[in-house]
């Protein structure tokens, strides 16, 4: 019995990636929340959560499932960099009238 090798498309909705689809829009929607609608923060809050608890759940179905890529795991860091950047710059945004609070977001965004 063959089995037939993995294409880039098989790849793309591999269940942690389609997982990793829902926590790009997770983030992308917590953080216009924060930034357009700040009086939503619940809201922005939860979705913020929800988009690290999938982080877990990604890293578990791709174990579970033997479904581990190079794709996969370049969409999980990525969104993980990309995530905790844009609070960093919301949070700037909300304490924009203290400098030291600015610096130490700036400085955590250079560290990360």
């Amino acid at each position: 019995m063959t089995t037939k090798p993995t294409s880039a498309n098989d790849v793309l909705v591999y269940i942690p990636n389609l997982i990793g689809y829902s926590r790009v829009l997770f983030s992308l929607a917590s953080l216009i929340l924060m930034i357009c609608f700040p009086e939503q923060w619940v809201v922005a809050a939860v979705l913020y959560v929800s988009s690290f608890v999938g982080d877990l759940f990604d890293g578990m179905a791709a174990r579970k499932f033997d479904q581990s890529s190079t794709f996969g795991g370049l969409l999980d860091m990525v969104t993980d960099r990309c995530s905790t950047a844009g609070l960093l710059c919301a949070l700037s945004k909300e304490y924009s009238e203290n400098a030291g609070m600015v610096l130490l977001f700036t400085m955590l965004i250079i560290l990360d």
